[in-house]
């Protein structure tokens, strides 16, 4: 039953990351989109494969205790020792058993998680991206830059343009008539 709940994690998670990617090329490459939506489809469509029981991970508790911490504190520097002692775990212990659960180091994942409240922030409000760098614990707007492109696959300004709401200018017509809305790009 819990390998099962760990197969379809995994197949959310991999569904959730070709969506991004699918979003991502919808515009410029929609065959390769289509590509994306046929394999998103595959993974759902999958039926759950019973495997060996996963072992030498933390316990799901942990790993939600770990992951909520994570997300609380990204602002700030993490170490691997104080993650453990969220977990409950020893340091030394700590990094194969969260890449075990995770399928990532905890690095990796403090700076996914980085990045993702970075995308929310730059894509809800008009701040500054060096404050939403300092908001989600980059250095400066260049590391934030780095690690954003790499991950995204897109820097944070072009992130921003893809995800800006459209803004509307209302025009009058002179003759009492119907109300036109032009679209403009955000600038």
């Amino acid at each position: 039953m819990e390998q099962q709940q760990i197969c379809g994690e995994r197949a959310s998670a991999r569904v959730g990351a070709l969506l991004e990617e699918i979003q991502q090329r919808l515009c410029d490459d929609v065959e390769g989109a289509r590509r994306l939506i046929d394999q998103a489809i595959q993974v759902l469509q999958a039926p759950a494969v019973a495997g060996p029981t996963r072992t030498g991970g933390l316990a799901p508790w942990q790993a939600r205790r770990v992951a909520r911490y994570i997300d609380e504190n990204l602002e700030r520097a993490l170490t691997v020792a104080e993650l453990a002692a969220v977990g409950g775990v020893r340091p030394g212990y700590f990094g194969k058993a969260f890449k075990s659960s995770f399928g990532v180091s905890p690095h990796a994942m403090v700076l996914q998680r980085r990045v993702a409240r970075a995308k929310i922030l730059i894509a809800e409000g008009d701040d500054p991206l060096k404050d939403i760098a300092l908001a989600c614990g980059f250095s400066d707007q260049s590391h934030l830059t780095n690690r954003f492109h790499r991950l995204a696959g897109m820097t944070p300004a072009a992130w921003r343009r893809l995800h800006a709401a459209p803004v509307f200018h209302v025009r009058d017509d002179d003759r009492g008539g119907c109300v036109q809305l032009d679209r403009r790009a955000r600038a």
